[in-house]
């Protein structure tokens, strides 16, 4: 699993990989985790790297309103962080 939404409950929605290659669903995501109910695991964020890179997925960042940084070496910082914390599936 590369990452998931909690709703609808039980189950909750899983984000594939051709899910994720959609930038709006990218931003999508990262809106249901900056609330809480979305998160992405550590093969997710790899994933998500390697497609898009730290700079797009900044910029996806800014406009799901997730987390504000002052520039993407804060992001970075972040994300390696979320990626050590986050779950592996």
């Amino acid at each position: 699993m590369l990452a998931c939404y909690i709703y609808p409950m039980p189950k909750g929605t899983e984000y594939t990989e051709l899910d994720l290659k959609n930038p709006s669903k990218v931003v999508e995501l990262l809106g249901y985790c900056g609330i809480l109910e979305g998160w992405i695991t550590k093969e997710g964020w790899k994933f998500l790297i390697n497609l898009y890179g730290y700079e797009k997925l900044y910029e996806m960042n800014r406009e799901a309103d997730w987390h504000e940084f002052e520039n993407v070496e804060d992001y970075v910082n972040w994300v390696l962080y979320e990626i050590d914390i986050s779950p592996k599936c």
